[in-house]
């Protein structure tokens, strides 16, 4: 197989978390609120995540993803709507963006910052608002190789022919430590209740 064609794989992983919102006691039944993040996947498509309500409330995104992904989300932005749960559907009340870049640029590739929500025109709520609604997100985004994690995982799994006892010989689950051997048949005895 010609090299060039292998693709260099990462393992990319962000958590989103609304902490808290502001400036929405003019909206209608804040009960109904929820936020909707948008994450740009590459040619112009996107993932859509939903919460039930807006309130403390956390996104996890957790994917393998092409070098080249990585490289094209510096030029994109992390997108979150504020929205009202209506009879049919929901309505757009704000939204607000975040460039990827300054969340990758960012130190630990962490974030914590309000985010303003411009209003959309056609809500209910432009009229009344006096102050704009903001959201307190805290964002966290680690990117992994996929050698790196083959790596992590081979050193999690190389101890399973280890007998497991305080001396950590490779016995292959036999012990000769009376403490050992006693816990072992403490919880087989438990196990059979």
């Amino acid at each position: 197989m010609d090299p060039s064609h292998i693709h260099a794989y990462a393992n990319f992983t962000c958590e989103l978390r609304i902490i808290q919102a502001r400036n929405v006691e003019f909206i209608k039944s804040t009960k109904n609120l929820f936020a909707r993040l948008y994450v740009p996947t590459g040619n112009n498509k996107r993932i859509q995540l939903n919460t039930k309500n807006v309130w403390d409330k956390s996104f996890n995104l957790d994917c393998s993803c092409p070098q080249e992904f990585l490289e094209n989300l510096n030029e994109q932005s992390l997108v979150l709507e504020l929205r009202q749960r209506k009879m049919w559907g929901s309505q757009l009340i704000g939204k607000g963006e975040i460039p990827w870049k300054v969340i990758l640029e960012s130190q630990n590739m962490q974030l914590k910052k309000w985010l303003k929500m411009d209003l959309m025109s056609g809500s209910d709520c432009k009229e009344v608002m006096l102050t704009t609604p903001e959201l307190e997100v805290e964002i966290k985004v680690k990117v992994s190789s996929v050698a790196e994690i083959e790596k992590q995982n081979k050193k999690r799994f190389n101890n399973w022919n280890e007998c497991g006892c305080k001396n950590g010989h490779d016995h292959n689950a036999w012990c000769n430590i009376a403490e050992d051997c006693d816990i072992f048949a403490l919880g087989a005895a438990l196990e059979a209740f």
